[in-house]
């Protein structure tokens, strides 16, 4: 093990030098549950005038044991400690030692900081008595290190009366925990941390290096773990808080400023030293915590790496045949348990930019070398490598890129799990982001580059305004990647929202551009693809365009057919609004040669697009005509040469009718499919009206049938139920309908110079319940009538019917898109009803009725509009029925009772030519043809005065079927 305290960069993220202050020779004194002030002033006889620090923590429990004083016992609970405590002498690692290496604060405030560095001017040399750097522990417990003593001061007097002023500085010495030693550290239970900074206080060296027999590569490791968990890390300061304010109040360590690219901004840094012989690794955990600020990472190569090669013992040419030894740094950092970070993620070397020998400053990313020899590549250079010249070639190998592998002295990744979520700030450069189980990464005014970055289980990944995401390869498993409408966009890799080479979306991913341009995505290639699930359920990712023109410059590609009899069935997903539009001009780059002068070219797509893929067109609305949609372009494929298959997803709910996505050729339109569900019920409105009023007009009939059939009737009073269940389809429209209701009349018998009439009124009530798929309609009617029967005396009768009915409809549905849409409207109307018949009595018992009717329905109403903008015109509309038939009964009369069977055959023909104006268009939705009418029916005279009467048929064969009907009633003759 080697110490090389001189050796330190000097900078702010370094550690300062030393205060040159004494310390109070003191055995280790427990400070729990007091207050405690770190340095103290003296002026007596036993210490000269100065300022001393009695900071140190130590066990000191057994002079046998320990070589060192310490101030304070390590385990401090609640106690308020003002100044910094210093670990440099915690552990002295004599054999005899049975201490733990390690500090508690728990229940405490740390108004100040913790390091591990000598605080005082007479620091024993430690390595001389034995001392070896074991691990500290040191656990944070409920309680709060603020980085927030800046200053010692004391201000008294001499006994001459002169001033006794002393100040030491200590604003600059690190943040709130600051170690060189290696450290398991925990914070935890509510704990608040402003600041920690950890750097290679030591090494295990090697023996020689590698272009020497006698070499030997040291293994070990300088490993740092961070665990927080219910706490809170901020950024610490090494700046004088005191030396600026707002309003009279200084600012704070903890504070962030978002922004510059300062020291005061980090909240965890681990700093790798550039003359160690081993790696420095640091793991950092977060769980249910708060991470608020950047997280700085330096790495260089070891001492004995050689990035550019080295020649060694192993040949006699002087040709550079080894690297070296290198052990990778790493920083991992790992939210999870619904953390939270908001910050960068820095990763940085050191460099010497004055040429002195000494590393004074930091340069962006970690050391890499492309120079690979015995050593292989671990990441990925964002701004690629370029080759070396050959002296046989006439190519200027240097100027061009060969690729992108590199070895690199440090790796940086970050992984969310569990709902964390991570804002970035600034500009961060990581080697991978792994975003899993619901977490998300918000990118705004800040960029992000990363080697990789993955997501998966529902995460998501948000660009926003001004925010930029950069990398080789992205892939979206059942998660989103979202760029918002206002997001950056440009030709290059700083300029758009989102650059990347190679993207992946499959299994319910999503790759949304929303509205923004088409430059605000870079990539090469877009492999949109698809899983398959035990059930067989393809889960395909999606590529989202909402309503944009949005235009892709890159190969759409996977490897999924339509067969869905092979193994590769699958599609992936092109999403859009019905205004949207996409075209596919593929990355420009049809060779697939991979030669000296474009290394990136093997594998590529020769087609623009390639595969297979639905497209699912994703808004609805009851605006817009046929022309609007019908045959409207949503994707063309700049390539005669495409092989891609494209079909429909979905069907999308678009003005009156829905549409759906066909390929023609090489570009996809909108095909027209059926009506809509709230167009069809829209439509279907005048037909189910109609049919309420039918059954109406046969429950009259029925009471005029009964009038002539039976004990002799002089007119009376009668109420009768009705309904009826009808489905309708016209190849447009189409719905199920049930009615029912109930008619009451009175009406009277007069005796006229040819005939006797019967002549009354009634008034009908009625409710409907219309449906088709997600379509409904409740109806209300009301009716009006008045009717008249005359009947000859050769057995000629002529019945007739004048109405006005009133017929209230709500209408209700949903689109394809799930929204609720409702609507309402009222119509008056008003028929009629004729009809001529022959009563042909057989015996006194039995009768045959042949018989001719005419009836029509006269409906108006005014336009109106649905929730969802569909326009519905006037409603005006007319039908007409025709029917001959005949029923053919017999009485039986027994005393003062009777009863009367009847069967009836008839043929009807229904002739409803309209149309409706929809947005514009108008639709077809009469309802005509010919049918067949079969019932029977009875009635029995209780007395007679009083009688009961029931009757069902069914008509089918039109546009309009009625599975049932059924009337029955009573009436009272006087």
């Amino acid at each position: 093990m080697h110490s090389w305290k001189k050796k330190l960069v000097v900078s702010q993220l370094a550690l300062a030098c030393t205060l040159a202050i004494a310390s109070q020779a003191n055995a280790s004194t427990d400070i729990s549950g007091t207050t405690y002030t770190t340095f103290t002033h003296y002026n007596d006889s036993t210490y000269a005038d100065g300022v001393y620090y009695n900071g140190y923590v130590g066990w000191n429990d057994d002079e046998t044991d320990s070589v060192y004083n310490g101030d304070i016992y390590p385990v401090i609970n609640n106690a308020t400690v003002n100044g910094v405590i210093s670990t440099y002498y915690l552990d002295d690692g004599l054999a005899t030692n049975t201490n733990t290496n390690s500090l508690t604060i728990k229940n405490s405030t740390i108004h100040g900081m913790i390091t591990s560095e000598c605080m005082t001017s007479d620091c024993a040399d430690r390595d001389a008595t034995g001392y070896v750097y074991d691990r500290l522990a040191l656990t944070v417990d409920n309680s709060t290190i603020d980085d927030n003593y800046e200053h010692y001061t004391y201000n008294g007097t001499y006994t001459d009366g002169t001033a006794d002023t002393h100040v030491v500085d200590v604003y600059n010495l690190g943040t709130a925990i600051t170690l060189d030693q290696e450290v398991d550290l925990a914070i935890q239970n509510n704990s608040h941390v402003a600041g920690i900074t950890l750097t290679q206080g030591y090494e295990w060296s090697d023996v020689d290096d590698n272009t020497v027999s006698t070499g030997v590569d040291s293994s070990e490791v300088f490993n740092n773990t961070i665990n927080v968990t219910d706490s809170t890390v901020t950024s610490g300061s090494w700046s004088d808080e005191g030396t600026s304010g707002w309003f009279g109040h200084n600012g704070n360590a903890s504070d962030y400023d978002g922004s510059s690219y300062t020291a005061d901004d980090v909240a965890i840094s681990a700093i790798a030293n550039p003359y160690a012989d081993n790696a420095m690794q640091t793991t950092v955990n977060l769980s249910n915590s708060t991470l608020n600020g950047d997280i700085f990472f330096s790495s260089n190569f070891d001492e004995n790496f050689f990035p550019n090669g080295a020649d060694s013992y192993r040949d006699d040419d002087s040709t550079a045949d080894t690297n070296g030894w290198d052990g990778t740094d790493r920083m991992d950092v790992t939210l999870d348990n619904g953390s939270k970070w908001v910050g960068a993620a820095i990763s940085a070397h050191q460099v010497d930019t004055d040429g002195d020998g000494v590393y004074d400053s930091f340069a962006a990313g970690t050391d890499a070398t492309a120079t690979l020899i015995d050593i292989a590549a671990n990441s990925l250079w964002p701004l690629s490598t370029y080759g070396v010249d050959s002296n046989d070639t006439a190519y200027d190998e240097n100027g061009h890129v060969v690729g992108n592998s590199v070895y690199q002295s440090g790796l940086f990744n970050v992984t969310l799990n569990n709902g964390s979520q991570w804002d970035t700030t600034k500009t961060s450069l990581i080697d991978t982001l792994s975003i899993n189980s619901g977490s998300v990464v918000n990118v705004a005014d800040s960029n992000l580059v990363s080697d990789s970055i993955s997501l998966t289980g529902g995460s998501a990944l948000n660009i926003n305004e001004d925010g930029h995401v950069a990398t080789d390869e992205l892939t979206i498993d059942n998660s989103t990647v979202t760029i918002a409408d206002d997001a950056a966009a440009g030709w290059g890799v700083g300029d758009a929202a989102l650059y990347a080479n190679t993207i992946n979306v499959t299994n319910g991913g999503v790759l949304d551009v929303g509205n923004s341009t088409a430059y605000a995505l870079q990539t090469d290639i877009l492999n949109l693809t698809s899983t398959t699930d035990a059930n067989g359920e393809v889960n395909a990712g999606v590529f989202d365009i909402h309503s944009n023109n949005f235009v892709l410059n890159a190969d759409l590609t996977n490897d999924r057919t339509n067969d869905t009899t092979k193994s590769n069935y699958g599609y992936g997903v092109i999403a859009m609004n019905s205004d949207g539009h996409l075209t596919l001009n593929g990355n420009g780059d049809s060779d697939t040669s991979s030669d000296q002068s474009e290394v990136d070219n093997a594998g590529d797509s020769v087609a623009a697009a390639s595969g297979n893929y639905k497209v699912r067109i994703d808004n609805a609305t009851g605006e817009g005509s046929v022309a609007d949609y019908k045959g409207k372009e949503l994707i063309y494929v700049n390539d005669q040469n495409s092989t891609a298959t494209f079909s429909a997803a979905n069907k999308a709910d678009l003005g009156a009718y829905t549409y759906q996505a066909k390929q023609v050729g090489n570009t996809v339109v909108m095909e027209q499919t059926r009506l809509t569900d709230y167009a069809n019920m829209a439509l279907s409105i005048p037909s189910a009206n109609t049919n309420i009023w039918n059954l109406q007009q046969d429950t009259l009939n029925t009471r005029l049938n009964a009038s002539r059939h039976g004990f002799t009737d002089n007119g009376g009073a009668w109420v009768s139920y009705f309904g009826g269940s009808f489905n309708g389809d016209n190849d447009a429209i189409k719905y199920d309908q049930d009615v029912n209701g109930i008619m009451v009349g009175v009406d009277s018998k007069i005796d006229g110079n040819n005939a006797q009439w019967l002549v009354g009124a009634a008034a009908g009530f009625a409710k409907g319940d219309m449906s088709e798929r997600s379509g409904q309609v409740d109806q209300d009617s009301q009716s009006a009538y008045v009717y008249s029967s005359a009947r000859f005396a050769n057995n000629v009768f002529i019945d007739s019917n004048l109405s006005y009915s009133r017929f209230s409809n709500d209408l209700t549905a949903t689109m394809s898109d799930g929204t609720y849409v409702d609507g309402d409207t009222t119509s008056d109307a008003w028929g009629f009803g004729l009809k001529l018949g022959y009563d042909w009595k057989i015996n006194d018992a039995g009768y045959v009725t042949p018989y001719g009717a005419i009836s029509g329905l006269f409906q108006s109403g005014d336009s109106y509009r649905l929730s969802n903008s569909m326009n519905v015109g006037d409603q005006d509309y007319d039908s007409m029925r025709y029917e001959l038939g005949f029923d053919a009964g017999y009485t039986a009369n027994f005393g003062d009772q009777a009863i009367s069977p009847y069967f009836k055959l008839a043929y009807v023909y229904d002739d409803s030519s309209n149309d409706a104006n929809i947005n514009g268009d108008n639709i077809d939705n009469g309802v005509e043809g010919s049918a067949v009418r079969v019932g029977v029916g009875s009635q029995f005279s209780f007395t007679k005065n009083f009688s009961a009467y029931t009757g069902v048929n069914y008509l089918g064969g039109g546009d309009v079927d009625q599975d049932w009907a059924a009337n029955a009633g009573v009436k009272y003759t006087w």
